[in-house]
C-alpha cells in the first residue's frame, strides 16, 4: 500500500500536525508494507518529527485558501487563487506520477491541491478534516463556505473526523454515507511520578487565541483570589495575537504571583506533574487531545459543555463540565477539585480501557480498515 499524505504545515506545534505523525508511528508500526510520502508546505521541524516514519517527501509552497475576516475578497483574487489550485495540483500531479500512490490524503481543510491533483488522475482521495470552519471568528475562506463544502464531498470518497459531534456537523453539508469517525492517537506516556507541591495547581494547554478561553480562566483565577483563596495556574502555549490581553489581565489584576504563562513546549509531560487539574475553556472542541493527555498522566479534568467534550468525559463520573462562559460555574468546579480526594476518586474512574483506544496502533488500524 502506497499512500501520499498533504501537510497544511511544516511546524510541528498544533493538533494537527500530532495527530499525522502518530498516525505515520501506528502505519509503520502495524503495517510495515505502507510505504508513506508526504508533501509538505515550506522547510520545518515537521519534517524531521517526521522522516523515521516515511519513505519520502517533496515541498511545494501552497498558500492556504483562508483569510482574516477583515480581508475583502474580490472576484479578481478569487480568479487567481484558481489558477494557483491549477498551478499546485499540476505540480503536485507531477509527483504522483513518480510515486504512483493508491491513496492521497489531505489532513486538514485549508489546502484543496493534492483533493484536485488526486481527482486528475483518479487517485482515490480522503480529506481529514479537524475543524469545523463556522465556529471561526478570525478567518474565512476565499470562496463561500457552501463552495468548499461542496468540493470536499465531491473531491473525497471518504471524509475523517474526530468526533461523533463533528461527524453530526459535517452530515448536514457533506455526504454522511461518506463521513466516518476515527479516534485520533494520544501518544503520551507519564514515566515519572507526580511532583509533590504544596499550591493548588491548575493547568491549562492551549494555543492564545480567540477560541481557548485563557481569558475566561483567567477571570476565574482573579474570583478565587479575591474570595481569599490561594491558588496556581499554568497557561501553557503559542501565541496566535491574544497573549498580549493575557498578560494585561495578568498585570491589572496583580496575578503574577498566581499564573505563569509558558511559551510553546514539546515536552508538555512536566506540566502535567505539577499540576493537580486540566481545565479546559475551548468556545469548541472537534477532538480535545489535552484532556486525553492529562488523563493518561493521572490528572482530573474540567471541561466546558460544548463539542466534542462531552464525549470525552461523563460529568461528575470521570470529570466535571462547567457552562461555558459561566465564571461561577467554573470557579465552583474548580473548587470541588481543590479536595485530593475527589480529586482521586476521578481518577478513579478513568478506565484504562478507554484510554486505550487513543494508542497509535488502534489509531492506524481504524484508518487502514478504511482503505480497503
Amino acid at each position: 500500500m502506497r499512500l501520499v499524505f498533504l501537510s497544511h504545515d511544516s511546524n510541528h506545534n498544533g493538533g494537527a500536525q500530532k495527530c499525522l505523525v502518530d498516525l505515520f508511528k501506528g502505519l509503520k508500526c502495524r503495517y510495515s508494507h505502507c510505504e508513506i510520502y508526504v508533501i509538505f508546505p515550506s522547510e520545518g521541524e515537521l519534517i524531521d518529527t517526521c522522516m523515521p516514519y516515511i519513505d519520502g517527501y517533496e515541498i511545494i509552497s501552497m498558500p492556504w485558501w483562508l483569510l482574516n475576516n477583515d480581508r475583502m475578497v474580490s472576484p479578481r483574487k478569487k480568479i487567481s487563487f484558481v489558477f494557483k489550485v491549477i498551478k499546485k495540483a499540476i505540480k503536485i500531479r507531477s509527483y504522483l506520477r513518480l510515486v504512483k500512490p493508491d491513496y492521497g490524503i489531505t489532513n486538514t481543510i485549508v489546502l484543496p491541491y493534492l483533493a484536485f491533483a488526486c481527482k486528475i488522475m483518479s487517485i482515490k482521495h480522503l480529506w481529514f478534516i479537524h475543524e469545523i470552519p463556522a465556529t471561526w471568528n478570525d478567518r474565512r475562506f476565499i470562496f463561500s463556505i457552501e463552495t468548499v463544502y461542496k468540493w470536499v464531498n465531491k473531491l473525497s470518497s471518504r471524509i475523517i473526523v474526530p468526533s461523533e459531534f463533528a461527524k453530526a456537523f459535517y452530515a448536514k453539508v457533506v455526504t454522511t454515507s461518506k463521513i466516518v469517525v476515527v479516534n485520533q492517537a494520544v501518544d503520551v506516556i507519564c514515566t515519572s511520578e507526580r511532583k509533590v507541591h504544596e499550591r493548588y495547581t491548575i493547568l491549562l494547554v492551549g494555543t492564545f487565541d480567540s477560541n481557548k478561553g485563557q481569558l475566561e480562566l483567567l477571570q476565574a483565577v482573579k474570583r478565587i483570589i479575591d474570595a481569599g483563596r490561594d491558588l496556581n495556574c499554568f497557561l501553557v502555549g503559542s501565541d496566535a495575537g491574544y497573549l498580549p490581553a493575557c498578560e494585561k489581565f495578568i498585570s491589572l489584576n496583580k496575578l503574577e504571583n498566581n499564573v505563569v504563562v509558558v511559551p510553546f513546549t514539546d515536552n508538555i509531560q512536566p506540566y502535567y506533574l505539577l499540576s493537580d487539574v486540566l481545565v479546559v475553556c475551548s468556545g469548541f472542541e472537534t477532538f480535545g487531545r489535552v484532556a486525553v493527555e492529562a488523563q493518561k498522566c493521572g490528572l482530573p479534568v474540567i471541561l466546558s459543555n460544548v463539542g466534542a467534550n462531552p464525549e470525552r468525559i461523563q460529568d461528575g463520573l470521570n470529570g466535571l463540565l462547567y457552562k461555558k462562559g459561566d465564571i461561577d460555574d467554573l470557579v465552583y468546579k474548580i473548587e470541588i477539585l481543590r479536595d485530593e480526594c475527589k480529586r482521586n476518586e476521578f481518577v478513579a474512574q478513568i478506565k484504562q480501557s478507554e484510554l486505550d483506544q487513543y494508542s497509535i496502533v488502534n489509531f492506524a488500524s481504524q484508518f487502514y480498515e478504511l482503505l480497503g
